[in-house]
Parts: C-alpha cells; structure tokens; sequence
C-alpha cells in the first residue's frame, strides 16, 4: 500500500466521521487545516505526508470531547484497525499519532514538543480560529453548547468571551513565518468585527443617526 491509498483510507474514514458534525470541527474544517497546513509547507519544506496525515487526524478524538481518552494511543490503534499502520514505518507513526494528539489549544496550557511537521499543523489549525471563518465557527460551537451569543452579567460563560479567552491569543503562537503574516491579517479582521459587534450592542453604531 503506497502514501497516496493510505491518505485516501485515512480521509474517508475522517469524512465519513465528522461531515455532519455541528460543533464547527466539520470535515470542512479538517480539510481547510490540512490544505493550509500544505501551503505553509511549500516555505518550510517538511514531510507533506506526515503532515497530511496528523492534520486528518487531529480531530477525530478531541480533547475537548474526550477529556479521559489517551488520544495518541487511540489514534495508533485507529491505525491498525483501518489495516494503515503495517505499511507506516514505526516511528513515523509515533509521530503522527503523538502531534494529532497535542496540538490543541488546551487553554494555552498545552507544552508538548511537536516535531516541525506538527508545528505546521499547529499552525494550521489556529489559523482556522483566527478570521471570518473562525467567528462563523465560534458562533456554531457556542450553539451547539447552549451559550448565549453575549451576556455582559456573565462573562466567561457566553460565546463571545471565548474570543479573548483563546481566539485574540493565537497571532502570538504561530510557529512558521507564514503563519505569523496569515494570523496577523486575519486578527486584526477579527478585531474590526468585535469592535462592530459592540458598538451595535451598545447602540453606539447609531449615534448622530437619524432615524
């Protein structure tokens, strides 16, 4: 079995999984991380297959919804039972398994020491939380857990918090330089759009107005 039929069994077995999702961790979502994570590799020039495959897998046991889960030991396991991981050299395996396990976020507590193809990855997947895309995102994960849209009287439980909780963060993070230039965009979009959010909340937007 070559590379290209194990991408191929492995993105299935992913698409199948998490098309219908509805917490913003979509397959869209994990196709957007692994062709972003590949466009930064055409700078940094790694293994475009260990990076594939850890941006394939890096959701499938979230942390987020698998808190007790060893996840890297279940991802190798995921390998063997989709008949993948015989045709994987060993250690080439271990390192899939062990970034697609730890590049999350995990509140910013997250030291793991990934391998470059990782760091890229990494990258990656913050950058789809950082943007247009990514306040779409936060706006679907909040509803599929029943947060309110804002609530000033309880701040840390709505959906907006999670933007300086974690979103605004992430432009400090980047690994590549590719995605530092990427995140930087995109941050100051996202600050435009909190800016408007709150002078619409606020009324401001329509003061002078006449109406």
């Amino acid at each position: 079995m070559n590379k290209n039929e194990i991408l191929t069994i492995v993105e299935d077995y992913v698409k199948k999984g998490s098309i219908q999702d509805l917490s913003a961790h979509d397959f869209y979502h994990i196709k957007r991380v692994k062709d972003t994570a590949l466009l930064i590799n055409q700078e940094e020039k790694q293994d475009a297959f260990v990076i594939t495959m850890i941006a394939l897998l890096h959701d499938v046991y979230d942390h987020k919804f698998y808190p007790d889960l060893n996840i890297e030991q279940a991802l190798f396991q995921l390998l063997e039972k989709l008949k993948v991981k015989a045709f994987i050299e060993n250690e080439t395996a271990k390192e899939i398994c062990y970034n697609a396990a730890n590049i999350s976020f995990k509140n910013g507590k997250n030291n793991a020491t990934l391998s470059m193809n990782g760091k890229i990855v990494q990258d990656a997947d913050r950058l789809d939380a950082i943007g247009a895309i990514a306040i779409a995102r936060t706006f679907a994960y909040g509803g599929s857990k029943n947060r309110l849209i804002y609530d000033p009287e309880n701040q840390g439980l709505d959906t907006i918090s999670h933007f300086y909780e974690k979103l605004l963060k992430l432009k400090d993070l980047m690994n590549t330089e590719v995605g530092k230039k990427i995140a930087l965009k995109r941050h100051e979009f996202m600050k435009k759009n909190l800016e408007q959010f709150f002078a619409e909340w606020n009324i401001e937007d329509l003061h002078g107005e006449k109406i």
